[in-house]
């Protein structure tokens, strides 16, 4: 068994049936993601960075189907969205709407002893307060802190009997450590997070609906992304909801900017 260096710097024995797994769900056939796996598995060595192989992997894929490099590419393409977390409020609040959310961003919620910024109320049936933690650099864990802040902060409203809450989530683009798992669960506060839980984490809500932020488009530049974010446009597959002058007048772009973005929606998603 070969051991790899994870980004948080630990130890974990390398598996093959990651990479095919992760790029079936991309839009591989299983013949190329067999294929590319067994590439990379061929490369890869002792203290091997995740990144070092996640790299190979793309370089693999991108020779035969760009596009599923490109969704394969989804966490970083996550973490692109920053520096600041906004940007991923407004991402998960997009793709909570996808799924029959009503949501709002940014609302001032009075608690009985202060006011508090929630990130996110979604509505469906029931009402959720919901805390967006981001982190733009692979290895951070979101810890027990952010978890115990979370259910103090949902406390507190709800000791305000007019802003009632029916539960409280975190959601979060990278992994908990085990014990802000154990408090959450401890205190019935909802995590999502990359690959956790096991039903119903970010990475399957969002490839389950084709819900890619636009940072998976990579020869758009950031000048023409921070635009679009600014026009409120964060999922790639909202660009086809606006005609090319709504789109114009929106942004500031020039149509030949925005036909590019265009050609690069239909090379990634469209395959």
């Amino acid at each position: 068994m070969v051991k790899i260096i994870k980004a948080s710097g630990r130890e974990e024995v390398f598996r093959k049936k990651y990479i095919e797994e992760s790029a079936i769900r991309a839009g591989a056939s299983r013949k190329l993601a067999k294929e590319v796996a067994n590439k990379v598995s061929q490369k890869v060595h002792k203290r091997m960075t995740t990144e070092q192989i996640l790299d190979l992997t793309l370089k693999y894929l991108g020779k035969e189907r760009p596009g599923v490099a490109a969704r394969y590419d989804l966490k970083r393409a996550i973490m692109t969205l920053g520096p600041h977390g906004f940007l991923f409020e407004e991402f998960f609040s997009q793709v909570l709407k996808a799924y029959g959310y009503k949501t709002s961003t940014g609302n001032i919620v009075k608690g009985k002893v202060v006011s508090h910024e929630v990130d996110i109320i979604a509505e469906k049936k029931l009402r959720h307060m919901i805390e967006a933690k981001y982190h733009n650099r692979k290895g951070v864990y979101t810890d027990t802190k952010v978890t115990m802040y979370t259910h103090a902060r949902f406390l507190d409203i709800q000791s305000n009997p007019r802003k009632k809450f029916d539960s409280a989530w975190l959601v979060t683009n990278t992994k908990c450590t085990s014990r802000a798992v154990k408090y959450a669960r401890g205190v019935n506060l909802k995590i999502i997070g990359w690959k956790y839980p096991s039903k119903g984490n970010l990475q399957e809500l969002i490839e389950k609906k084709e819900l890619y932020p636009i940072t998976i488009f990579k020869s758009v530049s950031e000048h023409v992304k921070d635009k679009l974010f600014k026009a409120k446009i964060v999922l790639a597959k909202d660009l086809v909801t606006h005609d090319m002058n709504d789109l114009i007048k929106k942004t500031g772009l020039k149509e030949h900017v925005l036909r590019k973005v265009f050609e690069e929606y239909e090379r990634v998603l469209l395959v």
